[in-house]
């Protein structure tokens, strides 16, 4: 309407406005999004599995990259805590020392702290605590080019070996079958730790199992000190009852919900015929959009030619023998309105023949696949005359 309005008081219209105008068009039937029928799975099919790369985020640049040095305030702390852990010590806290130099050796990582961590834990009984964290401080130590210290921490880590206590968690195999899951101190122990002796510090220590729809199991066992060899069996556990004595599943062990019968047939032949009549659809609506479209573009361009042959009237005048004398402005919108009639004669062709194939698409469905839409040819009376009527409804 705005571009007829800007004709009708005398805006000059050329050739490539009408070009620009059929493009347009064009491009907004073509930015339109078409129906959704058809574009899914078939009902009752699995979703499609993701892609891997989906998961896979980018690679860090600085993942392998050596930790950035402490802040001299993290530095300071660590320097007075390691201070409060030797005085400490010496005093005899080892508890109250050991947190300490845990602390100072978190804030600002040194061998010396660690040794110093090692020799606290070793006095305050924790031998399996020691001698990890002898052969840690060895570690640190031969990398940071600290030879004595790094042979001190050794020699310590071999002589407390021999006196390291053990405690061996031993799996039935009735319990292995119903998949029960091991902790010590609360943390997961692994299969490949099931039956073998691991170094634990001296005191108490609890073990746990559980298993999907069983009853959890757990006890408690004190390690008494140096050498100590003990042993916890897991038997086989008890299913879980509810208060009517029926066997419940374990809260958080809901099995997973299996899919409907109905989804084994998803790539059936019925699947299929689904999958091509939601095509058929497509395509069907599709036509009938574009064939709408040029209608839609030969309504425009027509109407174009009737203003710029109204306008050409008045700067061409009758001459004898019929002929039509025009001024330059005359045969300058004489030929856009030529131009604007071809166009429109054109879109109303090609977007009747698109659209006559839409329908015929849509009359040829059988009737299960046609969905709600209904068409109906017809005569009537239209403005003007007779003519026929096609009718159609969703």
């Amino acid at each position: 309407m705005a571009l007829i309005i800007r004709r009708m008081v005398g805006v000059p219209w050329s050739p490539r406005r009408f070009g620009a105008l059929g493009a347009v068009l064009v491009a907004l039937w073509a930015s339109a999004p078409l129906p959704a029928w058809g574009q899914g799975p078939p009902a009752g099919a699995p979703p499609a599995p993701a892609s891997a790369s989906a998961s896979t985020g980018p690679a860090d640049p600085g993942a392998d990259a050596p930790p950035a040095p402490p802040a001299a305030s993290e530095q300071a702390a660590a320097e007075a805590l390691f201070k409060q852990g030797r005085d400490l010590m010496t005093a005899g806290s080892y508890a109250a020392a050991c947190a300490k130099f845990a602390e100072s050796e978190r804030l600002d990582p040194a061998p010396g702290t660690l040794l110093n961590l090692a020799t606290c834990f070793e006095r305050n009984g924790q031998l399996a605590s020691a001698w990890v964290t002898y052969k840690e401080a060895a570690g640190v130590a031969r990398k940071a080019d600290q030879q004595d210290r790094a042979r001190l921490a050794r020699d310590k880590a071999a002589e407390l070996e021999p006196k390291l206590p053990t405690l061996t968690i031993v799996v039935a195999t009735e319990a292995e079958r119903q998949d029960v899951r091991v902790r010590r101190d609360g943390a997961l122990v692994g299969r490949p730790e099931w039956g073998a002796p691991i170094p634990v510090d001296p005191g108490p220590h609890s073990v746990e199992a559980t298993g999907p729809f069983r009853k959890p199991w757990h006890t408690q066992v004190i390690v008494a000190g140096a050498a100590s060899r003990d042993v916890v069996e897991i038997p086989a556990l008890a299913p879980a009852e509810g208060e009517d004595g029926a066997a419940t599943r374990p809260r958080g062990e809901e099995p997973v919900p299996l899919a409907p019968a109905h989804a084994a047939l998803a790539d059936g032949p019925d699947a299929r015929a689904g999958t091509a009549a939601a095509t058929r659809r497509a395509v069907a609506i599709a036509f009938d959009g574009v064939g709408l479209a040029g209608l839609v573009a030969g309504g425009v361009f027509g109407t174009l030619a009737a203003i710029d042959h109204a306008s050409a009237s008045s700067d061409c005048l009758q001459g004898p023998s019929s002929t039509v004398v025009c001024n330059q402005r005359g045969y300058d919108t004489t030929r856009d309105a030529q131009q604007a009639a071809l166009a429109s004669t054109i879109a109303f062709a090609a977007g009747a023949s698109v659209l006559a194939v839409g329908i015929v698409l849509h009359i040829t469905a059988p009737p299960a696949l046609r969905g709600g839409l209904a068409l109906r040819l017809g005569s009537g009376l239209v403005p003007g005359g007779a003519g026929a009527l096609l009718a159609g409804a969703f």
